[in-house]
C-alpha cells in the first residue's frame, strides 16, 4: 500500500542560521507556534512564498532580484497525518524521491538522517516510530542551498550534483531552487520488499522474439520464504508469466528471471512506427498466501544501436542512431526545464511542449546538462509519444574554465549519484544516451573518458545500463564549434559540434550552413524576440521601447540574446517594440529552418540536428528558445516543425538578399524519411513576386529516395527580370492521392493529383529586407468550415506576409489552441486551410488573433 503524502496541507517556515534548532522548531511540543503558512508538496520554496504574497512576482520585470535572499535561509516543511492501525506490526518504509538540495528528516521530533543530492531518493523505516491510531508530525529542514556556480566561473569550482541553471544563467535569471520537489509517500508491506524491478529486453536478429532478463533487487527484514510471481502485461493482457520459489536471508537478495516473448510489439520513435508499452509486475508471496510486496514498472521493447555516419573520418565516434534494424535521422531539440521554480507540478504545461514537439516531427530529446536529471512525469511521456532521450548528468561548461574537478571526493560524490540515478531510469525506452555534461572542455577540446569524473559515470553507465549509448561530453569534439574559421583549418575534424546561436547575418547564414561538414550538431540556434503577448505580461508599459541592452529590464531578461542591432541593420530601421518583435523572430525563423535543411541535405554524413533550445523556464525577454514560458510557439517553432517533415522540398542558395548579384540561383531537394522511395512524385518551381506576378516556372518528374536527401533541380535567372523588391521561390510536390500530406495546412489540389511537400522562400533584390515593413495593406477573408477548418484567402494585390493566427485569451486561461500550421506567406488570391483545435480545457470561449505584418488584425470567435 502507497499511501501518498503529497499535498496542500504542509505548513511552512524560514529561519536564519539554526535558529531552528533554538525553538525546537521540528518538534510537536514546539512553542514556535507563530508565522507557519501553507505550503504544496511537491513544490518550491519561492513558489509557496509568492502563492503567499510574501515576494513579488519574480517573473515580472526585474522582480526576480528582490527575492534573491531566499535561498540563504534554512526552511522547515511539517505535516501531521495519521498512521492507520492497520499498519502495525508491517514495514512502513517513508520515501522521498527528491529534495533539493540538502535537508535533515524528523518523524515526531526524532532525527531519521540527513540526505544531500536532488536526484537521489530517501528511504526511512519508520514503523517503530508511528504513533499507531494517531497523528503523527514530519518534518523536512532544507538547509540553505549551497553556494554554486552561475555561468561564467569554473566548472573545477563545483562541488555538487544540482541544477546550475537557476544560479544564473543567459535564459534564467538567479533564482536558486529550494524545496521538497518530487513525490513523498509512506509505503506499507509484509516483510520482503522489491527495491528495485528492471526488465531488460533482447531482441534476436529476425525481432520476432524478445527473450526478457527481469532483475528484482528484494530487502527482507527477516528469514523468509516467498513466492516471486512475475507478470508481464501489454494493454491490461497477460503476455507472459513466470513464477518460482525462493528461500531469502535477512537483508537484500538479487533474483534473475528469464521469460520469453513471441511476436513482441516494438517501441518506435516518432515517425517511424507506434510505442506499444508494456508492464511488469512482482508480486512477493509469503507462505501465508499474502502479498508482502508488489511492484510495477512500465518498459518498451526496442533494440538501440549505434553507428558511425556514412564517410566519417577515422576516429569518430558513432553518431548514427539504428533503432530495430532502422536508421533514424536525429530531428532533435535541446530541452531545459520547464520552469526555474521546477518543484511545482506543472502537468498540463508538460504534456503541451511534448505534443508540441510530437506534432513538429520531434525524435530526440537532449536534455542540458545544466539543467534536470528530468522526473518520471517527463520520461513516461516521451515513452507514449516516441521522443528518444539524451539524458546529461548535471555537469556543464562555465566559460572561464571549462574542466571539471579531479578532487576524489567530488569523483566518488558523482560516481554514488549515478549509481542511485541509472536504475531509477533505464526501465524507459525513451532513453537511449546517457551523456557526461555539456561542453566540458580543456583548453578548448572536448574532453573524452580518460577524464577522472566522465570515466566514473561511464563505468556507473556500462555496469548498470549496458545498452544505453554512451557519450563523454557535448560537443564530443575533436573540434567544438562550427565556424567559417574551423572550415577552413580543419574541415575533417567537426564531429559533434555546437554553435553559433546567433544568426550570422543575411548572407552568411547561409554560406556558414552550406559549407559545414559536422557529423551531428548537437546545439545551436538563433535568437528570437518574445511573443507580444509575453512582453505585453512581463514588461510594463513605459519600459517596452528601447528593447535593448540599454534598456536595464531587456538587459535582466536574456542580455545575452539581444540582438537588435542585427534585426535593426537586416531591416534598415524598426522604431516599435511589437514590429522588432515580429522582425527578430521572422529571422529565428529563417535561420533555424536552413540550417535544419542544410543538415538534412548531407544526410547520413550528418545523423541529425539538435537546435537550442525548444523551450524556457522564465518568460525571457529575448530569448533563442522556439516555445516561450507560456507554451506558445515562436516563429520558429514552424520553421523547426517544416524542416522536420517526413518529406520536405528545400533549396540550397547563396543569401537572402540579392543586390550586388546578377543572377538569382537555387538547388532543389527532396528529403525523405520513410524505408520505402515514392515514386511518381513531380517538382513544380516557381520565382514569384510580392505581386503574384511568375517569372519562372519549371517542372521536373522526381522520386524522393528511403531516408535519404536527393537533389532535383535547379532554378537559374537573371536578377534583372524580377522587378519587384520582394520575391518568393516557391516549391510544391505533387503525387497520388494515397500519398499523405506532410505540411499542416490543406494541401488538396486539382487533377486527381495531391501536394503532398512545399516549401517558400521569401528574398529581397535589394541589400536587405526593409521593403517587407513598407508593403500595401491588404484584406485576408476568414471563413469557418468543419471540424474546426479556417480557410483565410487573400484578396489584396500583394502578398500578405508572415499570416499568424495565436490564442487570443490571457495566457493564463486554461488549455491552448493547436494548430496545424501558421506563419504563413498568402500569395494574391491564395486561399489556404488552416485546423484549429482546443484543449478540452479551454472551456466554451475560444478566440483567435490572426493578423499579417501587412493585414489589419481579424479577431475571430
Amino acid at each position: 500500500m502507497r499511501v501518498s503524502l503529497n499535498g496542500s496541507d504542509w505548513q511552512f517556515k524560514g529561519f536564519l542560521g539554526e535558529d531552528w534548532v533554538w525553538r525546537d522548531a521540528e518538534k510537536p511540543g514546539t512553542r514556535d507556534v507563530r508565522w507557519w503558512y501553507p505550503a504544496v508538496v511537491p513544490g518550491s520554496v519561492q513558489a509557496d512564498l509568492l502563492r503567499l504574497g510574501q515576494i513579488p512576482d519574480p517573473y515580472y520585470e526585474q522582480q526576480s532580484l528582490l527575492s534573491e535572499w531566499v535561498h540563504q535561509r534554512t526552511w522547515i516543511y511539517k505535516k501531521s497525518f495519521l498512521a492507520d492501525l492497520s499498519w502495525w506490526g508491517r514495514r512502513v518504509t517513508l520515501r522521498f524521491e527528491g529534495v533539493d538540495y540538502a535537508a535533515q528528516f524528523f518523524l515526531n521530533g526524532e532525527p531519521l538522517g540527513r540526505h544531500e543530492g536532488m536526484y537521489t531518493p530517501v528511504a526511512v523505516l519508520v514503523g517503530d516510530r508511528l504513533g499507531f491510531g494517531a497523528e503523527n508530525l514530519l518534518a523536512v529542514v532544507i538547509e540553505r542551498a549551497p553556494d554554486e556556480e552561475p555561468q561564467v566561473s569554473k566548472t573545477c569550482y563545483v562541488r555538487t550534483h544540482k541544477a546550475r541553471m537557476n544560479y544564473w544563467w543567459d535564459f534564467c535569471p538567479r533564482m536558486v531552487h529550494q524545496g521538497i520537489w518530487d513525490d513523498v509517500y509512506l509505503e506499507v508491506t509484509g516483510p520482503v520488499q522489491a527495491t528495485d524491478l528492471w526488465v531488460r529486453p533482447e531482441l534476436t536478429p529476425d525481432f520476432r522474439r524478445a527473450d526478457l532478463s527481469v532483475s528484482a533487487v528484494l530487502d527482507a527484514a527477516e528469514r523468509c520464504r516467498v513466492t516471486a510471481e512475475i507478470e508481464i502485461a501489454r494493454d491490461g493482457a497477460v503476455v507472459a508469466r513466470h513464477s518460482s520459489a525462493h528461500a531469502l536471508p535477512p537483508g537484500e537478495t538479487r533474483l534473475n528471471f528469464a521469460l520469453p516473448l513471441e511476436r513482441p510489439a516494438l517501441w518506435w520513435p516518432n515517425g517511424y512506427g507506434e510505442q506499444p508499452l508494456y508492464e511488469a509486475t512482482l508480486r512477493l508471496i509469503t507462505e501465508d498466501g499474502a502479498v508482502s510486496h508488489a511492484r510495477t514498472v512500465t518498459f518498451g521493447i526496442r533494440r538501440v544501436e549505434a553507428v558511425r555516419n556514412e564517410g566519417a573520418p577515422e576516429g569518430s565516434l558513432p553518431y548514427t542512431l539504428v533503432v530495430n534494424g532502422r536508421r533514424v535521422y536525429l530531428n532533435g531539440w535541446n530541452w531545459v526545464p520547464i520552469d526555474a521554480l521546477y518543484g511545482v507540478e506543472r502537468p498540463a504545461k508538460l504534456e503541451r511542449l511534448i505534443r508540441l514537439a510530437d506534432r513538429a516531427h520531434v525524435n530526440l530529446f537532449r536534455v542540458w546538462g545544466g539543467g534536470l536529471i528530468e522526473k518520471e512525469a517527463f520520461y513516461d511521456l516521451c515513452d507514449r509519444h516516441g521522443i528518444m532521450v539524451w539524458q546529461e548528468f548535471i555537469l556543464s561548461s562555465s566559460g572561464i574554465g571549462n574542466k571539471p574537478s579531479t578532487d576524489p571526493a567530488y569523483v566518488a560524490m558523482m560516481a554514488r549519484e549515478a549509481e542511485r540515478i541509472i536504475p531509477r531510469r533505464r526501465n524507459h525506452p525513451s532513453l537511449v544516451i546517457w551523456c557526461g555534461g555539456n561542453e566540458l572542455m580543456d583548453g578548448g577540446v572536448p574532453l573524452t573518458d580518460a577524464e577522472p569524473v566522465l570515466a566514473a559515470l561511464k563505468d556507473a553507465v556500462r555496469r548498470l545500463d549496458p545498452d544505453r549509448h554512451w557519450l563523454p561530453t557535448s560537443p564530443s569534439g575533436p573540434v567544438a564549434n562550427l565556424s567559417l574559421k574551423a572550415l577552413d583549418e580543419n574541415p575533417e575534424g567537426l564531429h559533434d559540434v555546437h554553435g553559433p546561436w546567433e544568426h550570422q547575418g543575411l548572407t552568411a547564414q547561409y554560406t556558414l550552413y552550406n559549407r559545414s561538414t559536422a557529423l551531428l550538431h548537437s546545439e545551436f540556434g538563433a535568437e528570437g524576440m518574445a511573443n507580444v503577448k509575453t512582453i505585453e505580461a512581463t514588461i510594463a508599459p513605459e519600459h517596452r521601447w528601447p528593447a535593448t541592452k540599454d534598456n536595464p529590464v531587456y538587459f535582466h531578461r536574456g542580455a545575452w540574446w539581444i540582438n537588435e542591432p542585427l534585426v535593426q541593420k537586416a531591416f534598415g530601421g524598426i522604431e516599435d517594440w511589437v514590429t522588432l518583435s515580429r522582425a527578430s523572430q521572422f529571422l529565428q525563423h529563417e535561420a533555424l529552418r536552413y540550417a535544419l535543411e542544410a543538415n538534412r541535405r548531407r544526410q547520413w554524413r550528418c545523423s541529425g540536428s539538435i537546435p537550442w533550445q525548444f523551450n524556457e523556464p522564465f518568460p525571457n525577454a529575448w530569448c533563442t528558445s522556439a516555445v516561450d514560458y507560456y507554451g506558445e510557439p515562436k516563429g520558429g517553432y514552424w520553421a523547426v516543425a517544416r524542416a522536420y517533415a517526413p518529406l520536405a522540398v528545400t533549396a540550397r542558395f547563396d543569401s537572402q538578399v540579392w543586390a550586388g548579384r546578377e543572377r538569382f540561383t537555387a538547388q532543389v531537394w527532396l528529403a525523405h524519411a520513410g524505408a520505402q522511395a515514392l515514386d511518381g512524385l513531380t517538382v513544380k518551381v516557381r520565382v514569384v513576386g510580392a505581386t503574384g506576378r511568375v517569372y519562372r516556372e519549371q517542372e521536373c518528374a522526381a522520386t524522393a529516395p528511403a531516408a535519404g536527401a536527393v537533389p532535383i533541380c535547379t532554378v537559374d535567372l537573371p536578377l534583372a527580370e524580377i522587378r519587384e523588391p520582394l520575391f518568393f521561390l516557391d516549391l510544391t510536390v505533387t503525387g497520388s492521392p494515397d500519398l499523405t500530406a506532410t505540411g499542416g495546412s490543406d494541401m488538396a489540389v486539382s487533377g486527381g493529383a495531391r501536394r503532398v511537400a512545399e516549401n517558400r522562400y521569401l528574398f529581397a533584390t535589394g541589400e536587405n529586407l526593409r521593403p517587407m515593413l513598407h508593403q500595401p495593406t491588404v484584406a485576408v477573408e476568414v471563413a469557418a468550415g468543419a471540424d474546426g477548418q479556417l480557410t483565410l484567402t487573400n484578396r489584396g494585390a500583394v502578398a500578405a506576409l508572415c499570416v499568424r493566427l495565436d490564442d487570443a485569451r490571457p495566457l493564463n486561461a486554461p488549455g491552448w489552441a493547436w494548430f496545424s500550421d501558421n506563419l504563413l506567406h498568402l500569395l494574391p488570391g491564395e486561399r489556404r486551410t488552416v485546423r484549429v483545435e482546443w484543449s478540452p480545457e479551454a472551456g466554451p470561449e475560444r478566440r483567435l488573433l490572426i493578423q499579417g505584418w501587412n493585414t489589419e488584425a481579424i479577431r475571430h470567435g
